[in-house]
Order: C-alpha cells, then structure tokens, then sequence
C-alpha cells in the first residue's frame, strides 16, 4: 500500500512540472487539479478556471482544431486542446484531463522573441554577415561594448573596424568558414569608437540555406580585453618567477591557452607550439621524453596529477631544468577533460642544489679522504666524529670518540693552552691555531701536532668545533737537524772562507798539499788525510768503505787526497770538501804553471837571452801602468788644480787687493796654468786619448802636428792605408817608436828636418825614419845603445816580431827601417794576458 502511494506521489509530481498546461475537470465543470505550467498561463482565481474551460471545452472544443485562449496577462496565445476522459469503468467518464499545447506558429513566435530578447540584451555581440562580409544585422550591444550604433554598423564592411595587423589574418579565417563550412575560433583587436583597442575573441558559424549553401556568418563576439590585461599580468607574474601556464585538450592536440613565457622556457616560439603542441617535446631531454610519453601520460589518462622535474637542452652544451605540474580536468562523468599545466623554471635551484651537493661531497670527500686527521666536536670539547686520517694519528678507534674529550687526548703539560685557544675559539667565533702534543694511544712518547680549530655556525648560532690535526713530529725533528745543519754550514762556511783567504798566500805545491791536509782534519770528522800519487793503471783499485779518495790534480801521475773516515760524510760536508779540493785544483795547477814558468825563465836568463813574449809582458805592464798613472793624474792632481784656479781666479776678480797682491795673484793663476797645462800634456804622452779609436796613422798625424808647434825642425810624414787593421800592441809599439825617435831630434839630432814614412804590405808594414841632423858612429857604440833610448825601439820591434836596421854616419844623419808582420802568432801571448789584463 505504502508502495501504491508513494507511486502516485511520483506522478503528481512529474505531472506537476510537465511543461504543457495541464489540468482536470469534472462533469460539473469544476476544475478539479492544475499543474504549474497552467496557473502560469491563468493565473490562480478558481472561478476564473471553471468559466474559461467550461466555454473552451464544452461550447468550442473541436478537436485538432488551434483555438485561441486569453491569458491572466491579457496576452493570446493559439493551442490545441487534448482532452482524455477519466472514466470509473470502461463506459462511463467521471472528468476530463486537459492538455493545452502550444501551435507550431506560436512556437516560432516564441522562439523570435525569445532569440531576439536574447540577441538585444546579451552582453556579447551577434553579428550577421553576408559572404560579402556586409553587416545584416547586429545586436544593441555594439554601442556598450565597441561604441558604435546598430545604424552605424549596419551595412559596413565588418572588417573596417578590425586591427589593421589583425585584419588580414581575420579575413582569411572567415573565408577558411565560409569555404569548409565549419565554425571557426579567433582572436584579435578592434579598434573602439573612441581609438581605444579592444581584444575579443569570436566565434564564427555558417549559415546554411536550404541547398547546403553558406547564406550567412554569424559571429558572436565577447570583450576579452579585462581578461587580456590579467593574462598580461599573468605574463608579468610568469616572467618574474620564470613560469609558464598552459591548457590543452586531454589529447594534448590543441591549446586553448599558453601563456607568452612558453617561449623563453622551452626555447621554442609560442605561435608554433600553439598550432604544434607535442613541439613542445623538441627541446625536451631525450630521457625525459621517455618518461613524458609513458609513466606521466599513463598518469594523465587516468586522470592523476603528476609533479615532474624534466630537463631542457635548447641552449646548446647547457642543460636547465623545470618543474612540470599537470592537473587533469574530470567532466561529471570522471572522464578527462582537459589538461592544466604549469612548467617552472628551476634552473637556478637545480643548479644551487648541484652544487650544494657537489659542495656536500667535496666536503665528504675532503672530510674522509684528506691526510690530515679531521674531527668535530661540541661545545663541550666532546668528540662528535673524525676520519680515519684521525683514527691513524691518535691511535683511537672511531667508535670509541663519542664518549671522550679533546682535553683528555692532548699532553698534560699543553692542557692549559689547547684550552686557552679553544676558548678564544667560542668567544671570538674565529679560527685558531696551535701546536701541542698529543697521547698516542698505548705509546709512552708524545707526538707533536698542529691542530686548527675552526667554529661550526648553524644558521648563524654556534653550534661546535672543526679540527684539523696534522702530525709534525718528524718535521719537528727535522727542523731540529736544519738548524743544527745551519750552525755547521755556518762552521763550514767561515772555514772554507778562511782557507780560500789563506790560499792567496800559497806561492809552493808542497805548501798547499800541507794547508789542504791540515783543513780536512781540523773541519771534518775523519781520521787520516794524505796526498797521494796513483799512477794512471791502478785509478780503478781505489775503494773502500773506511777511506775517501778526491782527484785533486793531473800530473805524470794522478794526485789524490786521502781520507780515513769511521761513517759517511754528510751532504753539506761533502760539498765543503768539493769546494776546498775545487780552490785547491785551480791553484795546484797555477802553481805547478808557475814553477814551471819559473824554471823556463831561468833557464833563458842563464844563456842571456830575453824571450819576445817576456818582451811584450813587460811593454804590457807599462802601458798598463802609464795608463793608471795618466788616469790618476787628471782625475785627482789636475782636476784640483782647475779647482785652485778657479777659487783663486774668482777670489781676485770679486775682491779688492792692492797692486802688489794683484800682481802675485796674477803670477799664481799663470803658474797654475802652467802647471794644468803640463800635466794634461803628460796624460796625452802617458796615454794618447783615442789612439785605438783613430787608429795608428791618424795618431801619428796629431801627434805631428802637436811636436811642429816646439821643435825647430821640419817634419814631413806619409803614410798609406793599412791593408790589415793592426792589433793593440802594434799601435802602442809603433806610437811610443816615433815618440822615442821625435825625442832623440829634438835633444841629439840637431837636424833641420825629419822625414817618416809607412807604408804597408799584403803580410807586414814598413816604417822608415831619416833626418839631417849630426848622426852617431854606430861602430864606436858596440851596438850598445842604451844611451840614446835606442835599445827601447829595437826591444819594441823585437816584442812586435818584426825587424830593426839603423844606419848612422857622423854628420850625415840618422836612418831606421822598421819592419813589423801583420798577422802573427806570438808565442807566449799566454803569459802576457794572464798579468797584464
């Protein structure tokens, strides 16, 4: 029963909302039960229902046939009764169910107004355009939303008021529908009444005539520029945090919306991923590709959100990363609907984090692997951890540290200041270092360490100790022994200095061989030292553990030093013994070169003859010293009394003396003068300024043209261009002959004049020299020519190799010619470079 009732319940229900007008009435006609759908028609007044419907059903009805019924509003509208008897049995009706349906007139009526009320109070615009795209018909709402009136719109060309950027591409989408007869979806601008720019976005349908034709272009058109500007804040807010946000369809074929930031992201220009969505899989790394196409779209399809790090290689030989965030969109059905999605850039924290981690496992690394023992503890001075390097200085196993104090690891003696610095540590938050010893584990000797205490800051509080502990016990002795080592280098050095200083005074081998053996045992720690001859044969028998064998020099035989030592030789005192027998070759060879030298010399002196290389040493030596002397004479002596002279000149032209002063002023500047005069003339005879760099014949000219202002004879001088450039000793020889021979006119000769003159041959030069004077018996001298300074010019030659004649008759004047070789190779040069520079 309950079951029955509940039915009916149902029905009243369904029939209380059906859309048609429906109603009961009895045979009394008295209206019985209405729905909704009537009284909205009616009105409510009951009395009003039982007269309508009794004229309508029982004096007008025909059925089938529209009739027209009068509204509560007093509006008409033309229906067609249906009326359906309700009879207690099958004979006998007991009321009547109406049904009042709308015509088909009245339903297109309605349907025109009801699209019109639409069209003329939507917010959107309705457009109506031919295939000409002339305005048919707009809606009011161009005047709110563009600003022009239906007037002025209609009959334009639609695309007069479009973007002129925009315009072409918007012709060609409503050409694209009119051709293929589907509806399109765009966005442009339009340019507002006013000049303002408007975004809308339309869509555009074809209307088809009765043969399929495309009649008309409708286009609805909505004002998306409010949501424009927010999808350009979007972009700002996008750009900012370098994100991008995109929608697609759940195949991801197309986008219905992808902000601008796309591009800088994937790298690819927004307009083709927007025609071309799976471009966005271009720049995609191919790993990750992988898992787009499998795990996340797996994910996708079943409709569960998926948070991706996927990476990107647009850039080449850079990788960046974004984050990739996908919200499936469910229809009430469950079924996928679209995609949202959003990528972020984390290129910057990926990259902060590889390094991070990087910086993690260098700091790993550096903390397990690195040498020198590594440890943390609290503020305590508790171990919290170390490395093995740690492990292997102290002796004490990692697993056991947790429980122990720094303190107690380190000597007693340095407690207090390893507590003093790890102080300092904590209070001032800076590093320290100290060395200390250290309680090796089980060993009875400390190890010394140096250890750096560095703080340990935690989001800026303190929070414990690194330590870095090196052991330096053996660079501690080694320091020890470098300093020993400097004391007996320092030994070794003053000694090696005064045995080369006592070297100087060795003139005898003998006397060397003894100062060498005497060194060697006061400096060294050996037990013998000797000098010994080896014969060349038995050089290769000299080894043995307990002596040292040092060549010292060659002879007809090899001469070795000798030394018993009891253990090696350090290095620093082997390379003293290097040095000593180093000074000591170099002077045992000089001083046999010398004695041997000694004993040619002798024997020369023995059968008088003067060797020429002894000749040239010794003309070396004067020049050597002619020019020290003329050196020193016109840096000191003259320049002083230049000096004098000027006070002097000065003091008498700037004071006032008496005549008689003056005058003896005046004699002592002339005297000065004189005396400047004389010593810059006996510099130039000492050393002839330039005579190597005029060369010989230009010197023989000047020093002509100098002798022609105080003789009182003539010279005549010729000369011809060398053919060979002549060596040092050569000028020099040839400058001071001519001296000697200007000299001899000038005090013996009494001649008139002088004639000179040089020539010069493929291997020798030729000198000649003649004058008028009184000349000399060369037989009555015995060749002896000492006085006249004769015997100086032939030594000359004879140093120079060359050749001296002189022919000589009282009265009748003197005559020398002078040969000298121009390339030679004397004998001897040897000796005369060693002394004389």
């Amino acid at each position: 029963m309950n079951t029955d009732l509940n039915l009916i319940r149902s029905a009243q229900q369904l029939l209380q909302n059906m859309p048609d007008a429906m109603f009961i009435i009895g045979l009394d006609h008295r209206v019985l039960w209405v729905n909704l759908a009537f009284q909205k028609l009616f009105g409510s007044d009951q009395t009003k229902w039982d007269d309508g419907l009794t004229n309508l059903i029982f004096h007008e009805k025909k059925d089938n046939d529209p009739i027209i019924v009068h509204c509560h509003d007093g509006s008409s509208i033309s229906v067609k009764l249906q009326l359906t008897p309700i009879t207690e049995n099958e004979s006998t009706p007991i009321a009547f169910t109406g049904i009042l349906k709308k015509t088909t007139i009245e339903q297109f009526l309605d349907d025109d107004i009801r699209y019109k009320i639409v069209a003329d109070n939507t917010s959107d615009v309705i457009v109506l355009v031919d295939n000409r795209a002339i305005v048919r018909y707009v809606s009011p709402s161009i005047l709110q939303i563009i600003g022009y009136t239906v007037e002025q719109y209609e009959g334009m060309d639609a695309f007069d008021i479009i973007h002129l950027e925009d315009r072409g591409r918007v012709r060609t989408l409503h050409l694209q529908a009119i051709q293929t007869k589907h509806e399109v979806y765009l966005e442009y601008r339009l340019i507002h009444s006013q000049g303002t720019i408007l975004h809308v976005e339309t869509r555009v349908k074809p209307v088809l005539d009765s043969f399929g034709n495309v009649k008309y272009v409708v286009a609805v058109v909505r004002d998306i520029t409010s949501r424009k500007q927010t999808e350009q804040l979007l972009e700002n807010i996008l750009e900012s945090v370098n994100a991008a946000v995109w929608s697609t369809d759940k195949d991801f074929s197309y986008y219905t919306f992808c902000s601008e930031s796309i591009e800088k992201i994937s790298g690819i220009p927004r307009h083709e991923i927007m025609n071309n969505p799976i471009r966005l899989h271009d720049h995609i790394h191919p790993e990750d590709n992988v898992m787009l196409m499998g795990e996340v779209k797996n994910n996708l399809d079943k409709g569960v959100p998926v948070n991706k790090i996927i990476r990107y290689t647009h850039i080449e030989n850079e990788t960046r990363w974004g984050r990739l965030m996908v919200h499936p969109f469910l229809d009430n059905t469950g079924a996928v609907e679209r995609l949202d999605g959003l990528i972020l850039d984390i290129t910057e924290k990926k990259r902060s984090e590889l390094a991070l981690e990087e910086s993690e496992q260098r700091y790993k690394s550096l903390f397990e692997n690195n040498l020198d023992g590594v440890f943390s503890i609290d503020l305590k001075a508790y171990f919290v951890n170390a490395n093995q390097s740690f492990e292997k200085i102290t002796g004490i196993k990692i697993d056991e540290l947790p429980d122990r104090c720094l303190i107690g690891l380190i000597y007693d003696e340095d407690h207090l200041s390893i507590y003093q610095v790890l102080s300092e540590v904590i209070q001032t938050h800076e590093s320290r270092d100290i060395e200390c010893r250290i309680v090796r584990y089980r060993q009875r000797e400390p190890r010394i360490v140096h250890i750096t205490l560095v703080p340990i800051f935690l989001y800026g509080e303190l929070m414990g100790v690194h330590g870095m502990v090196k052991d330096i016990t053996e660079r501690k002795k080694e320091e020890l022994e470098l300093i020993q080592s400097e004391e007996r280098y320092k030994t070794l050095q003053q000694s090696i200095n005064r045995f080369s200083h006592d070297l100087a005074n060795v003139i005898k081998v003998s006397e060397l061989e003894n100062r060498l053996i005497d060194e060697v045992k006061r400096v060294l720690p050996v037990t013998s030292a000797s000098i010994e001859p080896i014969p060349r044969n038995l050089e290769a028998t000299l080894s043995d553990k307990k002596e040292k064998w040092v060549k010292i020099a060659e002879k007809d035989q090899l001469i070795y030093l000798r030394i018993g030592i009891d253990q090696a030789l350090k290095k620093i005192e082997e390379e003293w013994l290097e040095t000593a027998v180093h000074y000591v070759t170099i002077l045992y060879d000089n001083l046999g070169f010398i004695e041997d030298l000694m004993k040619r010399i002798e024997d020369m002196v023995s059968i008088n003859e003067t060797p020429k290389w002894m000749l040239r040493l010794l003309f070396r030596l004067s020049e050597k010293e002619r020019a020290s002397l003329s050196s020193d004479l016109h840096d000191s002596v003259l320049q002083d009394l230049i000096i004098w002279y000027r006070k002097l000149e000065s003091l008498r032209s700037t004071s006032k003396f008496n005549d008689g002063i003056q005058e003896e002023l005046m004699q002592i500047e002339e005297g000065l003068l004189d005396a400047i005069h004389q010593i810059r003339i006996t510099c130039n005879e000492l050393r002839p300024p330039f005579l190597l760099k005029m060369g010989l014949v230009e010197s023989l000219k000047s020093l002509f043209s100098y002798a022609r202002m105080f003789s009182n004879y003539e010279i005549e001088f010729s000369a011809m261009d060398l053919i060979h450039p002549l060596n040092e000793d050569q000028i020099l020889g040839m400058y001071r002959i001519v001296q000697e021979l200007l000299n001899n006119a000038t005090k013996h000769s009494k001649a008139t004049k002088v004639t000179m003159n040089l020539t010069s041959k493929q291997e020798y030069i030729h000198f000649s020299y003649a004058d008028n004077g009184v000349g000399i018996e060369l037989t009555s001298i015995g060749g002896s020519f000492k006085h006249m300074g004769l015997a100086g010019i032939e030594n000359r030659v004879l140093s120079l190799e060359g050749k001296v004649e002189f022919h000589s008759v009282p009265q009748e004047g003197f005559h020398m010619d002078i040969t000298i070789p121009t390339i030679t190779a004397q004998k001897g040069d040897h000796y005369g470079n060693i002394i004389g520079g």
